[in-house]
């Protein structure tokens, strides 16, 4: 396997962005099983196996790695390329568009950045799904509005969401998610965050998008919560219920 220069989810399994499914899960189970505590002796290989674990929920799954590739602008041409041009590191001249112009550089992130994206583009998955199910919900139940009024307020709260990333999924651990649940744990601070959010703004005045936003992101706090334990969400607050404080 050939080791990417740079810092990005493929260096923490140690593959090449163009490698295939079958290369990624080798290089996960080989670096899982050296940092199993019954093996390893460093002292921060938990922390490692919380990052070994978050670059394989992404890499893994195909959708989650186009977008994840997409966010980091690597396209498979454009990795692809970059093997080659390793394999074969020639003086040529860079390929050129179609009204040939140079196709822009690719950018690389920290190892910090890379993760920190790869967290926000799972948050932004788990937020929209749980957004669809909750407008479908409301849209039966109780609706304010047509289904674009309620989408066009689910992309509000994503954008919210991804707003406070680290500090959010640093509580989500001490409030005892593993690593599979930090996604999960640190969107549902988040939501939190926002219901605090909604609670001031309805002192100048309850409007009809404030409402929709408050009964969605109970809402979403319930789709989402229930892929974790009660525990993990009593400690990380249970549902704000916000609609019903600021319909009071």
């Amino acid at each position: 396997m050939v080791i990417v220069a740079g810092s990005s989810l493929y260096d923490v399994l140690a593959v090449h962005p163009t490698c295939s499914l079958e290369d990624l899960r080798a290089a996960y189970r080989a670096k899982a099983r050296a940092l199993h505590p019954d093996v390893s002796t460093d002292p921060d290989s938990g922390a490692k196996m919380a990052e070994l674990n978050q670059a394989w929920h992404i890499l893994s799954d195909p959708e989650r790695r186009k977008r994840y590739d997409d966010d980091m602008g690597l396209s498979r041409v454009q990795t692809q390329a970059a093997a080659q041009q390793a394999a074969n590191p020639s003086h040529q001249p860079p390929p050129t568009t179609s009204t040939g112009s140079q196709p822009p550089p690719v950018v690389r992130r920290s190892r910090r950045d890379a993760w920190v994206a790869g967290v926000q583009a799972q948050i932004a998955r788990l937020a929209r799904l749980a957004g669809r199910s909750a407008t479908q919900t409301l849209l039966l139940k109780n609706p304010r509005g047509e289904r674009a009024d309620y989408e066009a307020v689910v992309e509000l709260i994503v954008r919210a969401l991804l707003q406070d990333t680290e500090p959010r999924v640093r509580a989500a651990r001490a409030a005892g998610a593993a690593p599979l649940d930090l996604g999960v744990a640190a969107t549902l601070i988040g939501i939190r965050t926002l219901a605090d959010s909604v609670r001031r703004q309805s002192s100048l005045g309850v409007g009809q998008e404030l409402m929709m936003t408050a009964e969605l992101i109970d809402r979403m706090w319930d789709v989402l919560a229930h892929e974790l334990t009660t525990t993990l969400e009593v400690s990380l607050g249970g549902n704000p219920h916000v609609a019903r404080t600021i319909a009071a």
